[in-house]
């Protein structure tokens, strides 16, 4: 935003070109003498439009104060205005070259109308100066603070994968020691201390896989995604063919309509798909279950969607589902899980630059919506 897009069209565009000589860089510029120059630039424009007998001394001189206002502030223009007055009252206004009381009483209206309006203008321009050297100072803090919220995601999320990679090696021995313990102890324990054992080995995997969710999501914010024309429809396919053993399980998929191309990362947005449909299908108790893909375009964005006749989702718990490792339900219900899928697919909507909202009917089922900018042609 440029705060001289206030200003009439003509005066913008050379505010753009002058506004310049206010930064500090160019301190060492002699404002005053461009200012003077400016000055005698309009006497002569005005002595080359009409014979001086004409009047309309001021014509030329209000621009000229006006780019001085621009260039060096309040007190230059006003300065230009003096000179303007000066200028009209001695070398343009009959008798010519003479100075007199009476010839200054002649002039006084008309130099007050101009020192009027050049105050007005002047005062306005400063103003604006003052606004975009405001604006210009709170953009910069602006980026500065952009730039560090970038650093310390960075940084969390190598610090996420770091910390997510070192658990793995003790946990990983956890699980082993508690194998070897229920191999070579067996029959020294009794039922109470195998279930223990038990209980280990699978709190250890379940960990282990915590990790790897975590590590996945922290590689989200670290790698750089694709930017390539991407093919929806054949992006949908490769994900129907991961996802056979659904279909072999009675599963209906509905494809509505073609699903166009977008730019981005082919792979992540096939994860986004594989997500939504997986808990799409993991989520539901109907004795016939289905899950619709399409892309509504009746809007201005088109907008991917999965529908389900699903368990649905409380209004209350809506807000809740794309925190990570948040589950609704209790761990070994509906197939078990981390709860990080849907974390996952928001962070990758996000990168590509758009987001995911849905609606949902408890009992009835589930619609998740989501965006795809950089690029997305439509559907087809």
């Amino acid at each position: 935003m440029n705060t001289v897009k206030y200003l009439p069209m003509p005066v913008q565009r050379l505010a753009e070109y002058l506004h310049v000589f206010m930064r500090p860089g160019y301190a060492v510029i002699p404002k005053f003498l461009i200012m003077i120059a400016l000055m005698v630039l309009a006497l002569l424009a005005r002595m080359a439009i009409a014979p001086l007998e004409e009047g309309i001394q001021y014509i030329t001189f209000f621009p000229a104060i006006a780019i001085a206002a621009i260039i060096g502030g309040f007190r230059l223009g006003m300065i230009a205005s003096f000179i303007g007055m000066a200028m009209a009252t001695f070398i343009l206004t009959p008798p010519f070259y003479t100075v007199s009381f009476e010839l200054l009483q002649r002039n006084l209206w008309p130099n007050s109308a101009l020192f009027v309006d050049a105050l007005v203008v002047c005062f306005a321009i400063d103003a604006m100066h003052r606004y975009r050297l405001k604006y210009e100072a709170e953009l910069i803090e602006s980026r500065r603070n952009e730039e560090r919220v970038v650093a310390i995601n960075k940084e969390l999320d190598e610090f996420a994968y770091i910390a997510a990679h070192d658990l793995k090696e003790p946990l990983r021995g956890i699980h082993n020691y508690a194998s070897f313990l229920k191999e070579d102890y067996a029959d020294k324990l009794d039922e109470s201390g195998r279930q223990y054992i038990d209980s280990i080995q699978r709190l250890a995997e379940r960990l282990s896989t915590l990790i790897d969710r975590l590590l996945a999501y922290s590689r989200l914010g670290s790698t750089e995604l694709a930017k390539d024309t991407v093919d929806v429809d054949e992006v949908l396919d490769a994900v129907e063919e991961d996802l056979s053993r659904l279909w072999a399980e009675g599963v209906e998929l509905r494809r509505v309509g073609r699903l166009g191309t977008a730019h981005g990362d082919a792979t992540r947005i096939g994860e986004v798909f594989q997500n939504l449909i997986s808990n799409a299908v993991k989520y539901n108790d109907k004795p016939s279950r289905w899950v619709e893909v399409g892309c509504d375009r009746s809007g201005s964005q088109p907008v991917f969607y999965v529908r389900d006749n699903g368990i649905g989702i409380p209004t209350h718990h809506q807000d809740s589902v794309f925190r990570i490792f948040k589950r609704l339900h209790e761990q070994n219900k509906y197939g078990g899980g981390t709860g990080a899928g849907l974390t996952i697919v928001k962070k990758i909507v996000e990168r590509h630059g758009g987001r995911i909202w849905l609606e949902s009917v408890p009992g009835e089922g589930t619609v998740f919506y989501f965006t795809l900018n950089g690029g997305h042609n439509g559907c087809k």
